[in-house]
């Protein structure tokens, strides 16, 4: 591009962008300055004629000028012809008008108010600043520029502050093989196996308040749910040190649990901290979040993000459920965990992740996990952590119903337009539910104010009362114009006359 009869230095400048001497607004310079050696120096300049100089300096060989740089350039001595010269003119000042609108396009990017995310910031000085709590959300996020230009978030003291929240959860369930394994068992040996065994799963926790016996723990239904043992590992604890966790209370529908864990059993090497519950309604699409849960069962890990989408409806196994959508990694084991703000506040419960194996006619779908918003299930946890304490009764010792029925899911309750639950299909003579008042057709939705959603749902329940016990039992009743809802008081009836029968 350039005359080679040019002796040893060559500069080129041209101007990035209008002035104006008197109204305030910046005027941007950019000149590029050979030595003769082939490299090149940018210079970035921004002068206001009418108020405070403002300096703006970025990374690497980029350099503060508040002058006018086509003032005190060298003179350059020229060779050549006329036209020659005419057409390297046109050609410098289109190259250098290319990177003066690029440099301005840059600068207004970096020198944006991005409060949300707490990115770097111009300051009066012009010189790079994490947001105060005022511009930024992020009041504990510290935001530091690299040397290659690139802004980096540290959320350690976050991290620090809410690890001690959230615990790691491995709840396990007795898995009957059925009647085909009985019959190959039988047949083809298999020595004294009873034919079942037990699952693991892996899931988080989130710790929400502590009473004078009970430390109270939040977490996903499906984490817990038909779980026959459920083991707790608190921040500084090993995994073999695990204390039990009870089941207090369960919603399917929300997907949350209540597990409590008794004081006197955690040792003196946890760390413990109730968590701070925010308004998952004020967070905006763009903020950011952190995860933190028990990713793949391997123990606490942490990972950040932003808040992709709000509103979403999400089909899960439990139904259709609208969730919060983040960008920061959830997988298995992270169910239960918590999505904080950039306060430390949890404004979501970790539930789900989206994932497809790509191929050559596909691309892969990462990066979409899913939370409850916290502010739409704080009613229901109220509720749950308020029930009783429960742990399994002896099986001689467990009350019943005296029912039998069949489950209506999501799918039937909108086919048919009933509610979903159990729809019984007999009463026994004398039973417990036929002295409450329940009868054939009726649909039992909740029981002891846990809602029902099926009959080994129903029949899992049941593992925890004792015979005798006064149980609500909410019960939605054909009227000929539709369901309407009833609560009934059912005394549970003695398991153990059943067996003797």
């Amino acid at each position: 591009m350039y005359d080679n009869d040019y002796e040893n230095e060559q500069t080129n400048s041209g101007e990035g962008a209008a002035q104006d001497s008197g109204s305030g607004e910046q005027t941007y310079y950019n000149s590029a300055k050979d030595s003769g050696s082939g490299e090149q120096t940018y210079y970035n300049s921004a002068k206001d004629s009418g108020s405070e100089e403002q300096n703006h300096s970025y990374g690497g060989n980029y350099y503060n000028q508040n002058n006018n740089p086509y003032q005190n350039q060298p003179e350059k001595k020229k060779k050549g012809n006329g036209f020659a010269k005419f057409i390297i003119a046109i050609v410098v000042v289109l190259g250098i008008s290319l990177v003066a609108a690029a440099g301005f396009i840059w600068l207004s990017r970096v020198d944006g108010d991005h409060d949300d995310m707490g990115f770097l910031q111009q300051n009066e000085n012009g010189q790079s600043s994490a947001g105060s709590k005022e511009e930024a959300t992020y009041d504990q996020t510290k935001v530091y520029e690299a040397a290659d230009g690139i802004a980096v978030t540290d959320v350690s003291e976050i991290v620090e502050q809410n690890m001690p929240s959230v615990v790691a959860i491995t709840s396990t369930t007795v898995i009957e093989r059925g009647q085909y394994y009985d019959f190959y068992n039988y047949y083809f040996g298999g020595g004294n196996d009873s034919g079942k065994y037990q699952q693991e799963t892996a899931g988080s926790g989130i710790i929400i308040k502590q009473t004078e016996g009970e430390l109270l723990i939040v977490t996903n239904n499906h984490v817990v749910e038909d779980s026959d043992n459920v083991k707790i590992v608190f921040d500084g604890m090993d995994s073999k040190d695990a204390v039990d966790g009870q089941i207090k209370g369960t919603n399917p529908t929300s997907d949350v649990a209540v597990v409590a864990v008794k004081t006197s059993d955690i040792p003196k090497n946890a760390n413990i901290r109730v968590a701070t519950l925010g308004n998952s309604d004020d967070i905006k699409v763009g903020n950011g979040v952190i995860a933190i849960g028990n990713a793949l069962g391997y123990g606490q890990s942490v990972t950040t993000g932003i808040i992709s989408a709000k509103d979403r409806n999400v089909e899960l196994d439990n139904g259709t459920m609208t969730l919060l959508q983040t960008d920061a990694a959830i997988n298995g084991g992270n169910s239960g965990g918590a999505l904080l703000n950039a306060k430390g506040e949890v404004i979501g419960i970790n539930v789900a992740k989206y994932s497809s194996s790509s191929s050559a006619n596909s691309a892969s779908i990462e990066g979409m996990g899913f939370a409850i918003p916290i502010s739409s299930v704080t009613d229901t946890i109220n509720n749950l952590e308020n029930m009783k304490t429960r742990q399994k009764v002896d099986e001689d010792k467990r009350g019943y119903l005296g029912i039998n029925g069949n489950d209506v899911d999501e799918e039937d309750a909108l086919f048919y337009n009933i509610p979903q639950g159990v729809i019984i299909t007999s009463v026994g003579e004398n039973s417990p539910a036929a002295k409450a008042g329940i009868e054939e057709k009726d649909i039992i939705t909740s029981f002891d104010g846990q809602e029902i959603k099926s009959m080994s749902e129903l029949q899992k329940k049941l593992e925890y009362y004792a015979a005798n016990e006064k149980v609500k039992v909410a019960i939605s009743k054909n009227t000929g114009n539709g369901y309407q809802s009833k609560e009934v008081t059912v005394t549970l009836g003695d398991s153990s006359v059943l067996s003797n029968d």
